[in-house]
């Protein structure tokens, strides 16, 4: 079974040219629009790994991780915080705050490929 990512970005574009990259490369790709639908579908499917932008509205992706961390079928799963815009102390307080790496968009396909590989755990034959 192929490993799976769950995208949370309020960005359907960023979301879906994201999807295809990940796809392409055999992943199997869900993807949430907001943190609560990300939280809810983290839940449902138990990702291999979430890649979570910082910047959307309602519930940020600060929130998002705060709660994903704090509820206990969440909290395992790897969050790559995945984010447009440098955020002061971004790679610290993500790390501070359970997130395994912290990516910048725009990306380069093959970085983000070898990142979210680094931290997914493969899967049993």
């Amino acid at each position: 079974m192929a490993d799976s990512v769950l995208i949370i970005d309020d960005d359907k574009w960023i979301a879906m040219s994201t999807a295809m990259v990940l796809e392409a490369e055999g992943f199997v790709v869900h993807s949430a629009l907001s943190g609560l639908e990300g939280i809810e579908m983290a839940r449902e499917i138990q990702p291999s790994i979430i890649l979570l932008d910082i910047m959307m509205p309602e519930l940020d992706g600060w929130e998002t991780l705060e709660r994903m961390k704090a509820d206990e079928e969440v909290a395992p799963l790897p969050v790559i915080v995945f984010t447009a815009r440098e955020h002061h102390q971004g790679r610290a307080k993500s790390a501070a705050m359970g997130a395994v790496e912290y990516f910048r968009k725009p990306f380069r396909p093959e970085a983000l490929i070898q990142t979210i590989r680094r931290h997914v755990q493969p899967t049993p034959a």
